[in-house]
């Protein structure tokens, strides 16, 4: 576990790369857009240049970094490798670890986003000393992740937590996987934008957002742009992102119901920038919804480690070679 880590957590709008010490503290970072409509290969390339750059910053040399972990939006495979399904990326059962031994010939370990921003939180962020967490991660889509016993739990095929695809509301938003009703379709910027969208262009309803950055075509908006215009009353904002905080404590209240968590972390690029203005109607979901558990000895904290949490938490993947 000694020596430098690489992690790097690919989004939908941006590659996030930190290189830590045996402390998990982040030594360098650097950041890059992500070319969402690229091949895997392409992406892959992008991911390994960025890494590079954080690298650079240290005097390190990519090809002699032991422990490199790669944290993607999408339920991966302990055992192969395989992303199952990015949405957000158009990617389906891409072999990600093959591609990386290719471009790289070394081992780099895979994990799920929200997988890997709990595991950072529990292991020395937010969730620190608890032995059961739920993380939530609200950005382009929304992840989740879950630490039950102290032990990450990644279920069958690393399929386990992906609670922004439970359904929340029969026959509700069509969400980008294709069904009705996911969290996601309620919380996330893709839903958040389809939502503003549909208020300013077909019920007339007034938006503060730059032309330059939302017009009928967007599909996808920075979190500092949302923040703005909410902290400005945009109406058409507020709506979108109030309706989402709600359907988040749904979403929430029911992981509670199935795992009876410590604590529920709080985390993603739009959490960071409005999580204090959230909170409230996050909670009024929570506790409406929550059944058998006393909402007071649930913990709901915010993501400690902020945007670095999922590339962290990719770093510890590599240290522990998968075993966490």
């Amino acid at each position: 576990m000694s020596g430098p880590a690489l992690g790097i957590d690919l989004g939908g709008t941006k590659i996030y790369a930190v290189v830590t010490d045996e402390n998990h503290h982040v030594l360098s970072e650097a950041k890059t857009d992500t070319d969402s409509g690229a091949p895997p290969e392409k992406i892959i390339d992008d991911i390994l240049e960025l890494g590079r750059t954080a690298l650079r910053e240290l005097d390190l040399d990519l090809r002699k970094i032991s422990h490199i972990g790669v944290a993607v939006p999408s339920p991966v495979d302990p055992e192969t490798g395989d992303c199952h399904y990015a949405n957000n990326l158009g990617w389906r059962d891409i072999s990600l670890r093959a591609l990386f031994q290719a471009k790289l010939g070394q081992e780099v370990y895979l994990g799920n986003d929200g997988n890997l921003g709990i595991l950072a939180e529990y292991t020395c962020g937010a969730a620190k000393g608890a032995r059961s967490a739920v993380g939530l991660y609200v950005g382009t889509g929304l992840g989740g992740g879950i630490v039950a016993n102290g032990r990450l739990h990644t279920g069958y095929r690393g399929l386990a937590g992906e609670f922004g695809h439970m359904i929340i509301r029969q026959g509700g938003r069509r969400c980008g996987c294709g069904r009705r009703g996911c969290a996601e379709a309620y919380c996330s910027k893709i839903a958040f934008v389809k939502a503003i969208r549909k208020a300013v262009y077909k019920r007339g309803v007034r938006t503060l957002l730059p032309p330059d950055k939302f017009n009928r075509d967007t599909k996808n908006i920075k979190s500092k742009h949302l923040a703005r215009a909410y902290l400005a009353g945009d109406p058409a904002v507020c709506s979108a992102i109030n309706r989402g905080a709600y359907m988040l404590g749904v979403t929430a209240a029911n992981a509670a119901g199935l795992i009876a968590p410590e604590c529920i972390v709080l985390g993603g690029g739009v959490i960071s920038a409005l999580g204090k203005e959230m909170l409230p109607v996050f909670r009024a979901g929570f506790e409406e919804h929550l059944v058998g558990i006393d909402p007071s000895i649930i913990k709901i904290v915010f993501s400690s480690l902020g945007d670095a949490a999922v590339a962290v938490g990719a770093t510890i993947l590599a240290r522990k070679k998968g075993d966490v």
